[in-house]
This record gives C-alpha cells, structure tokens and sequence, in this order.
C-alpha cells in the first residue's frame, strides 16, 4: 500500500548555473506530471523519499533538497542531478544538423535551450512499455493511472510529489487497474528478472524481457543513458519522416541516420514534441502547412503538468 510521507527540509540549499544554452522551463515542463513541474518550480526525484526543488532564477536555479525520511541517501544523488538535468549537454552540433529540418527546425527555432531530463531505467522501462501501441494520451495516461495507484506520497510544504512506482508495489492486480492490458506480463516479467538493478552498462538485457522490442529498448536508451544513436523508430514516426523526407518507409532509419548521425534518436522525442504528440493523421496535415513549432494544442508533451495532478 502507498505511503504517505511528510518531507522535512530544506536540508541543503544550492545553485546550478549551466554552461550550455538552457532552457529551464522548457526543460522541467517537458513530459511532467503536475507533480514534476507546477508553471514555476521543477520537482526531481533524487533517491529513497528525496526530492530537489529546481526554482529557475534568470540564468540559473536554485536547489532545495527535501526529504521524508532520515535516509541521507541525497548526498551522493546531487551529485547527479546536474546530469540529470542535461545542463552541460552540448547540443550545438545537434542544433546545426536541425536546422530547417521540417521535422525539429520548428521546435529548434523556438525552444533551442530544451534539454531531455535523465531518469533511471527502471522509470524508463515504465515510460516506454506504456507509450507500446499508443497513442500519447493513452500511454501516459496508463503512467498517470499507475502513479496515482501505486506511488508513496512526499508532502513538501502542502505539496504533494509522487514518487516513481516502485517494483515491490506493483502486482497483476494493480497493474490491470491502470489499463497496462498486456504490457502487464512484460513488466512483471521485467521485475521478476530484476530490470531495476540495470546500469547502462548491461540495458542491453532488457532485450531478454518478453514484450520488450527494440522500440522500447531504445526509447530506454535515449531517456535513461542519453544515449542519442539509439532510435525509437515507430509507426507514427516513420510515416511523418517519410512523408517529410520523400522516401519510402522501410528508408527512414536510414534517412535520420543519414540527416541526424549520433543525434537520430533526440530527433525522434523532438518531432514528437514539436508536433504535439498528435494523432498521425493530424501530424502529417500539420506537416503539409510547416506547422512545426510545439504549442497548438493541448494536452501535449510540453503541456502535459496541466491536466495530471497528484491526488492524496
């Protein structure tokens, strides 16, 4: 049964000044939960029952670490967080090889600071078994559902975080009730082989797991190991790429690759972002008017945080 904690803290307090072009609120918006980002402030999970309060101040942010626990676990976990949050990526070559592009040009133009945030494997696995044969809507929202069952409660100053679903929570019978349908058997499989103890350095593994393709493999290597060669290369995306770049479906890998080099596989969480996640059909209608930039409707990638709130 989910737990409710009350968080105490700050218990450390510091800043973070990138040295790369960086978006603050792009980047904590993007693919949040309303209780990952709230319009102002940026909530990372950092360990245990211990989050970082990211406030973007100008050109930098402010870090206040809380936790609900006397586990002192944060110490070594702000050490990461600079990573996690992407804030010495260098996407200058990157930004080059998209310009113009009909497919991230858009998004480049208007958002070149958005940095992907990095979170484990285990809440990678997650992300990517849910989006398997779905729409934006429904993956998240299976996500959504899974959180709002599952997840212990962090009440930071009468605000509450949900804390990523831990394997030990999640069963047959919790799984089913957040609509996982079939994805159930892969991700009690996933537990049962221990995919929460991978590193990058064996996520190669995850390939064992029943259900879990390459999509979804490398969908975990881009959001977990930031690992931009891998490309998660699905329907949705190989019919827009195509239509964009005139070549046949089969050729699309290739084209990206081609286009994209190492950075194939931010390019296709770009496209996805820059088009609002919307069904294909209105994609590729979007594509025809160059309508490329994020922000015509909502819920979106971007937007997201809006329509997910935490409930005690």
């Amino acid at each position: 049964m989910p737990h409710t904690i009350k968080a105490k803290g700050p218990l450390y307090t510091f800043e973070i000044k990138p040295t790369t072009l960086y978006n603050w609120h792009a980047t904590l918006a993007t693919y949040s939960f309303g209780w990952q980002y709230d319009g102002s402030k940026g909530y990372i999970w950092l360990c245990g029952h211990c989050v970082a309060v990211v406030k973007p101040l100008n050109d930098h942010a402010r870090i206040d670490v809380y936790c609900g626990s006397n586990d002192r676990c944060w110490e070594h976990a702000i050490d990461k967080l600079k990573d996690i949050l992407g804030v010495y990526e260098d996407l200058s070559e990157y930004i080059r090889l998209g310009r113009g592009d009909p497919l991230v040009g858009g998004l480049l133009e208007v958002m070149p600071g958005l940095h992907l945030r990095r979170i484990s494997i285990w809440y990678a696995f997650l992300v990517a078994v849910c989006q398997q044969n779905a729409s934006f809507k429904q993956g998240w929202n299976m996500l959504y559902k899974l959180h709002l069952i599952a997840s212990d409660r962090l009440v930071i100053n009468n605000t509450v975080f949900l804390e990523p679903p831990k394997p030990s929570d999640l069963n047959e019978e919790v799984l089913r009730e957040a609509r996982l349908g079939y994805r159930t058997s892969t991700v009690l499989e996933a537990i049962q082989k221990k995919v929460y103890s991978f590193s990058c350095s064996d996520v190669e593994q995850l390939a064992d797991v029943k259900g879990v393709g390459p999509y979804t493999l490398n969908l975990v290597k881009v959001l977990a190991c930031r690992d931009y060669s891998a490309l998660p290369l699905d329907r949705w995306l190989k019919r827009l790429a195509a239509e964009a770049y005139s070549v046949e479906p089969d050729n699309v890998g290739e084209e990206l690759d081609r286009r994209f080099r190492s950075w194939k596989g931010l390019a296709a969480i770009h496209t996805t972002i820059a088009f609002d996640a919307e069904p294909l059909r209105r994609a590729l209608e979007r594509l025809k008017k160059r309508a490329n930039k994020p922000g015509l409707v909502e819920p979106s990638p971007l937007t997201l945080w809006k329509y997910t709130p935490a409930k005690t």
